[in-house]
């Protein structure tokens, strides 16, 4: 039986035990209510096992929608309507993605701590401070600024940092690349990150897949905004047989008709995090050493 201090609901199933599911986390207690280090197969394939099991399947999945969606956000600069959060925020699986992001509300920029039933979010400063819409003041559409576009990156970590705070997407410990000064602007590709080998392409895919970029005609491809319009970044994998060895190639940026746009043109977003695909891609190349 749950305690009024325990907060965990407790199934009993097989043998005396009982399993509850912390956030998405399957525990087990046996009879006299010691928390297992792991759940015993007789318990985890009972029916109590399989349904919380399918449960936390299902929680999962959830969670990963909603960090792909609130990473989408980001990557757009998209005002997000207050009334939207207002609904999705009692939701654990939104609500663990967007506390603590830095967020911009009617110019207001802070760390989104609370939103109400109707909308008006609760911001904390860097220092602490608080801050919420004054009553009878219209609270505005919400954006999550990509920190390539947030001059004091640095002092909102400290703030979280000194909570001991982990943000539920990565925005403020995402790596941020600047474009070079000497680069030439009507240049429309990047070669420093062409020539990666790879024993097999598939290597090259699933490394792609594993942090999270989506493969179309062989490239890598990661969509944000920029200047106001959706840019998409390509990084060349290649098109071969999965099974064959695979050298990476060039990244390049394209407009909506699918034209490159000059490196001069690509705005801090895109150029970040195309950059960021590129390495994070041509990182998990075979070296010499392999």
């Amino acid at each position: 039986m749950s305690t009024p201090l325990d907060p965990l609901v407790w199934v009993p199933t097989v043998g005396g035990h009982e399993l509850a599911l912390d956030g998405t986390t399957l525990t087990c207690r046996n009879s006299s209510g010691r928390v297992l280090k792991s759940v015993p197969k007789a318990v985890r394939t009972s029916l109590a096992g399989e349904k919380l099991t399918e449960l936390r399947d299902r929680l999962l999945r959830h969670e990963t929608e909603c960090r792909a969606t609130v990473e989408s956000w980001l990557l757009a600069g998209v005002p997000i309507p207050a009334a939207l959060l207002a609904r999705v925020w009692p939701d654990p699986g939104w609500r663990s993605c967007l506390r603590h992001l830095v967020v911009v509300v009617d110019g207001q920029v802070g760390l989104l701590e609370d939103v109400s039933e109707e909308g008006r979010t609760r911001l904390r400063g860097p220092d602490g401070t608080p801050y919420a819409p004054p009553l009878g003041v219209g609270v505005g559409p919400v954006t999550v600024p990509h920190p390539a576009l947030l001059p004091d990156v640095a002092a909102w970590q400290g703030a979280l940092d000194a909570a001991q705070i982990v943000q539920g997407i990565t925005q403020l410990a995402r790596e941020v690349h600047r474009r070079p000064a000497d680069v030439d602007p009507e240049a429309t590709s990047v070669d420093d990150y062409a020539g990666g080998y790879f024993e097999e392409l598939r290597h090259a895919t699933a490394r792609a897949a594993q942090h999270g970029f989506v493969m179309r005609g062989g490239f890598a491809v990661v969509r944000t905004v920029g200047r106001g319009a959706p840019v998409q970044a390509r990084y060349w994998l290649g098109a071969d047989d999965p099974g064959l060895p695979a050298d990476t190639g060039r990244l390049i940026w394209v407009d909506e008709a699918e034209r490159p746009v000059p490196l001069g043109e690509v705005g801090p977003v895109a150029w970040s995090e195309g950059v960021r695909m590129a390495a994070l891609i041509y990182g998990g190349r075979q070296t010499h050493d392999q």
